[in-house]
């Protein structure tokens, strides 16, 4: 593609639309109301639900995005067992796990720790079979790119990750979970938001499980589009996270509303306090430790500004 901004060519309308970007500048601003528009990969596929309903199914594994923003890693427990179609509100929450603390909005009696790290919940075992009954998830929006693999709207759908798609133990380029991908970027002074990336179901998991790998740096034209979708109330709408009252509360009520998730740094690893130890079977969260020990790269990892400088033809 002969008109790809490279980095080594960047003019200063590109800089200039790289600086809104950043997290400090992008947490306000107004955005499309009244459609909210998400992703679902049940069953191990691509669904696009509109206003809580499902509209379509993309007929492709993979899909070409960008990350426009991220919230933290957080955590749901459930008492009672999911069952489809049911909206139950979770019993226990908390939206960040690096807190590691119940949300303050969780009733006492229905506080099951102070303490994630220590509660009974976080244990194998405690959910079905050899899993954990208390479940890490990840909320992301993202900018579709078109069948060309361009981005030419600001159209923002929100997706939700499971936790090997966040964790997973993932050892190449080509295999990389959010929290290696987001390393991955880290290191090589890249964010995420100004990547168009790849993202596809790894067909080696029994259960949906996502894969990220960087694709391009997008085109000026591209980023003034991301940059509005960024800024959008929408964004903020996707990534947040919102718990409905508890049944025995009265039906006047407001909603108990979890605090905005903050944007994740596109030069972050969405985890940073916490390390996550390898998961031994692939569908289940890791056991989380606090190490200072920085995680390594995936070993095959390719260096990513050396990838960027190719991609100019």
């Amino acid at each position: 593609m002969s008109d790809l901004i490279t980095l080594e060519n960047m003019p200063d309308s590109y800089k200039q639309l790289l600086a809104k970007l950043q997290p400090e500048t992008n947490l306000t601003g107004g955005g499309a109301k009244g459609t909210s528009r998400r992703l679902s990969i049940r069953g191990g596929v691509f669904r696009k639900v509109v206003n809580g309903k499902e509209v379509g199914e993309l007929e492709s594994r993979t899909l070409k995005a960008v990350i426009v923003k991220a919230a933290p890693v957080s955590r749901m427990f459930y008492k009672g067992q999911y069952v489809a179609g049911e909206s139950n509100p979770p019993t226990c929450w908390s939206p960040d796990i690096g807190t590691s603390k119940p949300s303050g909005d969780v009733i006492a009696s229905d506080r099951q720790a102070d303490d994630c790290n220590n509660c009974e919940q976080n244990i194998k075992g405690s959910g079905q079979g050899d899993s954990k009954a208390c479940r890490f998830q990840q909320r992301v929006a993202l900018v579709l790119a078109d069948a060309d693999g361009n981005i030419t709207s600001k159209h923002i759908y929100g997706l939700q990750l499971p936790a090997t798609s966040i964790f997973g133990s993932f050892t190449s380029a080509e295999k990389m979970s959010m929290r290696a991908y987001a390393q991955h970027l880290n290191e090589n002074g890249a964010a995420a938001s100004s990547l168009l990336t790849e993202i596809r179901f790894d067909t080696d998991s029994s259960t949906p499980k996502l894969c990220f790998r960087a694709l391009r740096p997008l085109e000026e034209k591209e980023l003034r589009l991301v940059v509005e979708a960024q800024i959008s109330e929408e964004a903020d709408k996707l990534i947040s996270m919102s718990v409905a009252p508890p049944k025995e509360k009265q039906e006047g009520d407001a909603p108990l509303a979890i605090a905005k998730a903050p944007l994740f740094a596109d030069n972050e690893s969405p985890v940073k306090k916490e390390e996550a130890a390898e998961d031994t079977d692939g569908d289940e969260e890791p056991t989380l430790k606090v190490t200072k020990k920085k995680a390594e790269a995936p070993k095959d990892d390719e260096d990513l500004s050396g990838l960027l400088d190719e991609w100019d033809d």
